[in-house]
């Protein structure tokens, strides 16, 4: 009785298991039906159907001026089907033979369990016959678009590159690719394993809709005129890197926009991957001088100084225990804030931004655009690095550009906001998009982002920047008839591990003209310059500016201003004597008088000069300056009597007699240490109290 209860019971469970299995198998099946069906049901088609792909032109991309920049044209491509190849490895090394590539390569793709495979892409006529001309089994050919740009390298970091499967890799390509690339059409019918078309079976049809075109900003004129005059200063000043950044200040149109070393997007897997970064938009770096202009904007909207307020700068300043130097040796003596600006004082612009405070300085930061991203239409861009915590010494650094690090796009939109009249725009690289017909599909206008300051303060503090062209450290980029606003910047090139490489440095210019009516704002920037000239900006970058500007304003047919300065005065500089100083204090001197330097042979100090002592030189000469080092013949000096004398009068007089100068005070020399009259070894120390 107990053993058929038991039978009962085992019966029972495997019932329940047989309709709870049934049950699953059922719903799994309704699953796989109705809700992954579609979804199978192409995978199937997929597999059985076989076809050709006919991708479309890519659409092209034009300057403002309609000239192109990048066209497709169609290519064929050399395709295998492997199931019908015969002896794969007596294919791959035929063609392995005539394609240039390794056979090993090529018999793993004929090999692949696939129905099709693509063998070589954009291959040359020549090759292509010889690949008919094997009449291989299982190869054949098809029809496909391949990118091309005429011009070669000219703007590849605005353009970018298209890869072979045609998707956008970079710059424009990359960001409007949706819009470039369209949607190829595709013919697909029925398969077998072996690849035949089944007979008597029809065909299915997928529309194609076209890429369209798009218009640039950009104007090939200027941006070659940019790229030549980059090449000619990179080669001239020996540097590593430069780059140009050339904006319409009232639209922020840009006009031209190039990195040098460049690449050729025709061949870009030839280059390093290094060379394809837009540094223009991807790249922080330190400014330097030019970020002097937010402050000037600032402390003049914030009415905390006045183009007539004095300052002191006896060459230092002393910010919570640390001493920041002003560049030039001796200090500037008293100063208006005008001179301030022709000059670059370090010190008085450290004043200048402890009058505006933290929170005020870092509030005109923001609103230039500066620690956020400008919002351009290209991939990859940068949004500047500031400070996390700001005290009394990083108040002052950044009041003259240095530790924040910014975009140079960054930096040409600020200043294009002080060209324009106060107004922040966005920064744009496309004009329009139009179809294949040349309809315009869609067209961008300028965009307002901020109003920094207002227009009185812009049209005071482009007075300021055209007087520094006229009277201050931008006179190389003086160009006779117009009228020239801008800023030199000469920053040193951070350490990874913190603090500044001692022989590194970045020059720079950025400004814009006509002042009156502006048409162009310009950024031009040189990376390690090394060669003989020197590595202010107003050596290396500020020459590049004004054949870059001059060329620009001819093309735009700028005409000269009625009552634009035609030369610089003085035009004549009676040259001083600068043999036996060093070489630091020769080339301040001479940038102080707006001349340029040329340094041959190496050493510390001037052993002879051309032209000489007392001869009269035109504003912007350059002045060959012999290094080394002199003899010395003795191993003391007489201390001079420099009572009475300027700063830099009382600088120049002690150190060319090998002696170094203390400076207590600013103004003129009132007392020294030791007197006049005594002999003391060289690179003793002559303490000098200055007063006003």
């Amino acid at each position: 009785m107990a053993t058929r209860k038991n039978f009962r019971t085992r019966a029972r469970v495997l019932l329940a298991f047989f309709v709870i299995g049934l049950f699953a198998l059922v719903l799994r099946l309704g699953f796989v039906q109705f809700v992954r069906g579609p979804a199978l049901t192409r995978l199937a088609i997929a597999q059985w159907m076989g076809g050709a792909t006919v991708d479309l032109r890519r659409g092209s991309i034009y300057d403002r001026h309609g000239r192109e920049l990048a066209v497709s044209a169609e290519v064929e491509v050399i395709v295998a089907r492997p199931a019908k190849i015969l002896k794969p490895r007596e294919a791959a090394r035929q063609l392995a033979a005539v394609l240039s590539v390794p056979e090993d390569a090529i018999y793993e793709r004929l090999t692949r369990r696939q129905r099709q495979v693509v063998v070589a892409r954009q291959v040359t006529e020549s090759q292509t016959a010889a690949v008919r001309a094997l009449a291989l089994s299982g190869i054949h050919f098809e029809i496909e678009t391949a990118r091309f740009y005429p011009y070669g390298r000219l703007a590849s970091h605005i353009l970018g590159f298209v890869g072979i499967d045609g998707q956008g890799l970079g710059g424009v390509e990359f960001s409007y690719d949706s819009v470039l690339r369209g949607t190829p059409k595709k013919t697909r019918i029925p398969a077998n394993a072996q690849g035949n078309h089944v007979p008597n079976t029809g065909s299915e049809h997928v529309p194609l809709v076209d890429g369209h075109s798009i218009v640039l900003t950009i104007d090939e004129v200027i941006q070659h005129t940019v790229e030549r005059e980059l090449d000619i200063a990179m080669t001239k000043h020996q540097a590593q890197a430069a780059l140009a950044v050339a904006m319409d200040p009232k639209t922020g149109e840009i006009l031209a926009m190039a990195n040098l070393p460049s690449f050729n997007p025709n061949q870009f897997s030839s280059y390093p991957k290094a060379l394809w970064r837009n540094t223009a938009v991807s790249d922080n770096f330190e400014p330097g001088s030019t970020f002097k202009l937010v402050t000037a904007a600032a402390a003049l909207n914030e009415g905390v100084v006045t183009e007539t307020d004095r300052f002191q700068c006896p060459g230092y300043v002393i910010v919570a225990g640390v001493r920041i130097a002003c560049w030039r040796a001796g200090g500037h003596g008293s100063l208006n804030f005008s001179e301030i600006m022709d000059r670059s004082c370090n010190p008085g612009f450290v004043a200048v931004g402890q009058r505006l405070g933290q929170e005020v300085l870092f509030r005109y930061i923001t609103e230039f655009g500066f620690g956020r991203r400008t919002g351009v239409d290209l991939p990859g861009e940068g949004a500047g690095i500031m400070f996390r915590q700001v005290g009394p010494v990083e108040l002052a650094t950044t009041s003259f550009g240095q530790g924040p690090a910014v975009t140079p796009l960054q930096q040409v939109t600020a200043i294009a906001a002080i060209a324009n009249g106060g107004y922040l725009m966005r920064p744009r690289l496309v004009r329009q998009v139009r179809d294949r017909a040349g309809a315009v599909v869609a067209s961008f206008t300028p965009e307002e982002v901020a109003r920094p300051v207002t227009r009185e303060t812009a049209r005071r503090l482009s007075a300021l920047l055209e007087s520094a062209v006229v009277h201050g450290s931008g006179r190389n980029t003086f160009i006779s008839g117009l009228r020239v606003a801008g800023k030199t910047g000469t920053a040193q090139v951070p350490r990874p591990e913190g603090g500044y490489f001692p022989d590194r440095y970045i020059a720079s210019f950025i400004g814009f003209a006509p002042a009156d009516d502006p048409r162009v704002a310009l950024l031009v920037m040189v990376r390690d310059p090394s060669g003989p000239y020197g590595f202010f900006g107003s050596q290396v970058a500020a020459p590049a500016f004004r054949a870059m500007m001059g060329d620009i304003l001819r093309h735009l047919n700028v005409e000269h201003v009625d009552g634009a300065p035609s030369e610089l005065r003085p035009s004549l500089i009676v040259m001083p004597e600068l043999i036996g100083l060093t070489t630091t204090a020769a080339v301040t001197h001479m940038r102080d008088l707006g001349l340029n330097v040329k340094m041959e042979q190496i050493g510390a100090k001037v052993v002879n000069q051309a032209p000489p002592p007392g001869a009269k030189v035109s504003a912007g000469s350059t002045v060959v300056l012999s290094l080394g080092e002199p003899p010395l013949l003795a191993t003391s000096a007489i201390v001079p009597d420099i009572r009475g004398l300027t700063m830099r009068e009382a600088s120049l007089r002690i150190e060319r007699l090998g002696l170094r100068i203390v400076i207590e005070g600013t103004g003129v020399a009132v007392q020294q240490e030791p007197p006049p009259g005594v002999q003391v070894a060289l690179g003793t120390g002559v303490r000098v109290r200055f007063r006003p």
